[in-house]
């Protein structure tokens, strides 16, 4: 009979932070293909505007994120990398949109 054991990361801890951002990411490309035909509809639209650019960020952050960790960034990075990444991203979206909306 086969044995199913649970595969924890080197730290001993699991990884459910990086759960969490793979599937943002991907609930973040579902949400940009529904905004993006509805913002060419709506270009003008502030609510749009503001959520196409959210959603935007969201999804390029979790990609830069995938990309560095497909570059062997070390795993004792990953936990920071995910919080570094979101504070850039939080100000990204506040620079885009307060000094450029």
């Amino acid at each position: 009979m086969m044995q199913i054991t649970s595969r924890l990361p080197a730290s001993g801890k699991p990884a459910y932070l990086g759960m969490w951002t793979w599937l943002t990411q991907r609930v973040s490309a579902i949400l940009l293909l529904i905004l993006l035909p509805w913002h060419w509809v709506n270009p003008y639209s502030r609510p749009v505007r503001f959520a196409v650019l959210l959603v935007v960020i969201v999804h390029a952050m979790a990609g830069i994120r995938v990309m560095l960790t497909d570059f062997g960034l070390a795993e004792r990075w990953h936990r920071s990398l995910v919080w570094i990444l979101t504070a850039c991203g939080l100000v990204i979206f506040l620079y885009f949109w307060f000094w450029h909306a």
